[in-house]
């Protein structure tokens, strides 16, 4: 019911290109919302990888947290720092637990910087650099909420340019 009504406020103010308008925000919020998940799953099974190879205890507990927490901003630096800090105090390499961290640092920074616009952009249809600027603009203007509303808003606005600047002019030729 909801759904409609919108679609029915889309057409009234944008015309024949509000259904067109609808169904881009629809696909920029399911792309960030799989992107935000495919993006956690790898970080998290690739940061496990490295707990594995560096003997932190309870290896795949900590995967599973890292997993979970990298859907948040920050929240996978908190479990791989746990690790790492865990893996140091309990007796293992200072050195392995540094690499723990440097290669949590190394997966979080090409995951969250490369990887996770590349993924929202191309599913929204948006360029790497608005995908980038909806995702972090998001997140500043609206906090958690904005990871998921900034790709939607820039979809959004760059459906009514396109439909602006390249929609054909009808010319009057009754006279």
């Amino acid at each position: 019911m909801l759904a409609s009504r919108f679609l029915e406020t889309c057409d009234k103010l944008f015309g024949e290109a509000g259904e067109g308008l609808m169904e881009k925000m629809v696909d920029a919020t399911r792309g960030t919302v799989n992107g935000t998940v495919l993006v956690a799953a790898g970080e998290g099974l690739l940061i496990g990888v490295g707990y594995l190879i560096a003997g932190v205890p309870n290896a795949i507990i900590f995967t599973i947290l890292t997993t979970a927490l990298a859907m948040l901003p920050f929240g996978a630096w908190v479990a791989f720092s746990a690790a790492a800090l865990m893996l140091a105090s309990n007796g293992g390499s200072e050195l392995a637990a540094a690499g723990v961290f440097f290669w949590g640092a190394i997966v979080m920074f090409a995951g969250d910087h490369f990887v996770w616009p590349t993924l929202v952009g191309d599913s929204a249809r948006l360029p790497f650099l608005l995908a980038f600027v909806g995702i972090f603009g998001g997140l500043t203007a609206f906090g958690l909420l904005g990871l998921f509303l900034g790709p939607v808003i820039m979809a959004a606005l760059m459906v009514v340019w396109r439909e602006w600047i390249f929609r054909p002019v009808v010319s009057d030729t009754a006279a």
